[in-house]
């Protein structure tokens, strides 16, 4: 195959994407955001699932720690099958059964006969989060089909900002929700919000066409990009991913990387998000309420970083971008552990942290989609979701801190896991600086590591898009 089958010769670059690329980046970050909110909304209302069913801090860290294992279950299969099903419009043939999924599981948790114990809450929401993480992967390889190659790390990070900024949104509507019915009607959360999800499917569905998708590939090529897609594969009959194409992402040093850095990036962001609300209940004492609505402060920055680290990613490259956010995540989880002191540095070191948290992830999604094979995007994004899902068992380790620390009352425990958390992003940006290569941006040419190019796919999967 050769390198420019899908490159046309350069020409003068003009505007950041195309209307339809935006049109359908819009759909997408609606239906992305709803996503995040409904994985979200257990940890908002997690004081009131504490007083409610009586549980101890390690049991909740197991609750937490498996419901985002179960974000991984069916994220292979389901991402074999979509590459199957057809790329670019095509794929919300096979996205919208997913939605569905993550929708009518998480209306189900809301209706209090389904979850009168803690086993029916556990097992409702580990559905919902099964079909949630097949959803996002699906969702940015979407986003990725999109947009032409050279704009993908801007695209997937303003497309990624639904995630922190759907459940700042979010966050507030639980709090709003709370202050209104009071904490004992926390399943009203489950019944009321999700429903937004109805309407913005259909916008979804309507705006992937095909002869919009065939007109972003007309105009990508005229400006000298590179087309994301080869041939026809945005056909529902499209061929999708050849055999063996798993065992071959595992061996790409560039996937499999990105996935183990994904799964230790979520092993903050889960363990923030179960760390924050507990410790600002129970040890700042604030009301149920005000949990719900301080403990996403940092969402605020993290869309900022998203599009900010994306951006620059497609300049200076993903790898050093990647190490960059790492390091600014170890430094600020070790600040984490002084929100108490006062509202100012709640607010603050939150928004400190959040440049970082949300960002790394399109830009691991952007590593790992310029490195995959042709026709096997999702199964390499699906990757990052199975590290995911792994990563997000810290919980059960953090309840356990916190239990050896003191119990819920006590700071000690808080502050272990803390360190915890610390040190596991250092371990990821050490093993981003050694065991990838740079894909695309100013340093690509000057990057040392420890495996070869050839080995990460680079000189064939950027060159000719996929």
């Amino acid at each position: 195959m050769a390198l420019d089958e899908f490159a046309p010769p350069r020409r003068r670059r003009g505007r950041i994407g195309f209307k339809y690329s935006w049109l359908a980046l819009v759909a997408l970050w609606l239906v992305y955001a709803m996503n995040g909110n409904m994985r979200q909304l257990v940890f908002a209302v997690q004081p009131s699932i504490v007083q409610e069913f009586r549980i101890t801090p390690g049991e909740l860290g197991l609750f937490t720690g498996f419901l985002t294992l179960a974000q991984a279950v069916l994220v292979l299969p389901l991402s074999i099958w979509s590459d199957r099903g057809g790329h670019g419009w095509a794929r919300k043939f096979r996205e919208l059964p997913v939605a569905l999924g993550y929708l009518v599981f998480s209306l189900l948790t809301g209706i209090g006969g389904l979850t009168h114990s803690f086993v029916s809450l556990f097992t409702l929401q580990a559905v919902k989060n099964a079909f949630s993480g097949t959803g996002e992967s699906l969702e940015v390889t979407a986003v990725a089909e999109w947009w032409p190659v050279e704009r993908r790390g801007f695209a997937q990070g303003l497309h990624h900002t639904a995630f922190p900024w759907g459940s700042l949104i979010g966050g507030w509507a639980v709090a709003a929700i709370l202050a209104s019915f009071g904490s004992s009607n926390w399943r009203l959360v489950f019944l009321l919000l999700p429903l937004a999800t109805i309407p913005i499917l259909i916008f979804y569905w309507v705006v992937s066409s095909k002869g919009r998708f065939d007109a972003f590939v007309a105009d990508t090529r005229g400006r000298g990009l590179t087309v994301p897609v080869a041939g026809d594969t945005s056909d529902r009959n499209a061929a999708g991913s050849a055999p063996g194409a798993v065992r071959r992402a595992l061996r790409n040093p560039n996937v499999l990387v990105s996935a183990i850095a994904s799964g230790l990036g979520l092993a903050i962001y889960t363990g923030i998000n179960f760390w924050i609300p507990l410790y600002l209940a129970f040890v700042a004492h604030y009301d149920f309420a005000q949990v719900a609505a301080y403990s996403v402060m940092f969402t605020i920055t993290g869309g900022i970083g998203q599009i900010l680290w994306g951006s620059v990613s497609d300049r200076i490259g993903r790898k050093y971008t990647l190490i960059i956010c790492f390091l600014w995540l170890t430094v600020a989880l070790i600040l984490l552990q002084q929100i108490g002191i006062s509202l100012g540095w709640l607010i603050g070191v939150q928004l400190f942290l959040g440049m970082a948290t949300n960002g790394i992830y399109p830009v691991l999604y952007a590593l790992s989609s310029d490195s995959s094979e042709k026709g096997a995007v999702a199964i390499g994004n699906g990757l990052q979701m199975v590290g995911q899902g792994i990563g997000g068992l810290s919980p059960i380790l953090l309840g356990w801190l916190i239990g050896v620390g003191g119990g819920f009352a006590s700071a000690r425990g808080f502050d272990y896991g803390l360190y915890f958390l610390a040190a596991l992003q250092l371990l990821a940006a050490i093993l981003m600086a050694l065991f990838t290569r740079e894909t695309i941006g100013i340093f690509k040419h000057r990057d040392r590591a420890l495996v070869s190019r050839e080995a990460c796919n680079i000189d064939t999967a950027t060159a000719a898009g996929r």
